[in-house]
């Protein structure tokens, strides 16, 4: 069986877009309600490739 990888520790961006370094490197850079602002953020920090995940609430599986 595969290893579980959790991208996020925290509720602080539950039902909230999310962007990361990488997938390497899950540092937050951004976050929000809508996915276009989140990559905007993102990309005036230096990260135009970052990447955008939605956080579900922690009840419900979400798979990427």
């Amino acid at each position: 069986m595969e290893k579980e990888n959790i991208l996020l520790k925290t509720n602080e961006y539950v039902d909230k877009y999310v962007a990361l370094k990488s997938f390497n490197d899950t540092t937050v850079v951004a976050h929000g309600t809508i996915p276009k602002d989140v990559m905007d953020e993102a990309s005036s920090k230096g990260h135009p490739n970052a990447v955008l995940v939605f956080v579900p609430d922690n009840k419900v599986s979400h798979v990427y």
